[in-house]
């Protein structure tokens, strides 16, 4: 099974319900969300945040377009992150189903 594809119409769903979730915000709704996040993807959540500490060290300044592109890094690194591990499944259903039959 891939990642099955996005809609607009139901990204657009998400973001709102999380607008209408935390009304103080994006920053409100990650740090309401973040513990739940890491306790149903520890390694996940940990990659991603250590990925964050890597690529905005409080000391540095940052122009738009670099804080852009680091954050696109760190979604893509979230995303083959999540296709690897569903594929990674896949393949252990399949072999699971081929020693079954062999049985």
């Amino acid at each position: 099974m891939s990642i099955p594809k996005i809609s607009s119409e139901t990204a657009l769903a998400v973001v709102s319900k999380m607008a209408d979730d935390s009304p103080m915000g994006a920053a409100a709704w990650t740090m309401e969300n973040a513990e739940k996040w890491a306790e149903e993807q520890p390694a996940l959540f940990h990659t991603i945040a250590a990925n964050i500490a890597q690529c905005f060290q409080p000391h540095d300044e940052y122009d738009a377009e670099l804080a852009g592109a680091k954050s696109m890094y760190i979604a893509l690194v979230t995303y083959k992150l999540v296709k690897t591990a569903i594929e990674a499944e896949e393949l252990n259903n399949l072999f699971k189903e081929e020693s079954e039959d062999e049985s």
